[in-house]
């Protein structure tokens, strides 16, 4: 999807931050980030408010997969995630 591949290479290209996926960014800018995707199916992720709060694209991210219908790792196949 579009949304994923837009931030992941934000992020690759822009992000010197550790842990960039453990903090959580500003919920305004997170929400502003997801309507822009949302009205335009891409983002201008060379505002200013992007760079200062990169947190809030690996957010975004986040809460893509998170709101995914199935899981990325499906209920099926979880015992053997789990054991290797």
């Amino acid at each position: 999807p579009q949304v994923l591949r837009s931030c992941t290479e934000f992020i690759e290209e822009h992000a010197i931050v550790d842990g960039i996926y453990r903090l959580s960014g500003v919920s305004s800018n997170i929400q502003k980030l997801r309507q822009e995707f949302d009205s335009e199916k891409t983002a201008d992720l060379s505002k200013d408010v992007y760079f200062q709060d990169i947190h809030c694209v690996s957010s975004l991210c986040k809460a893509y997969f998170r709101e995914l219908p199935n899981p990325l790792l499906t209920y099926q196949l979880y015992d053997k995630f789990a054991v290797s």
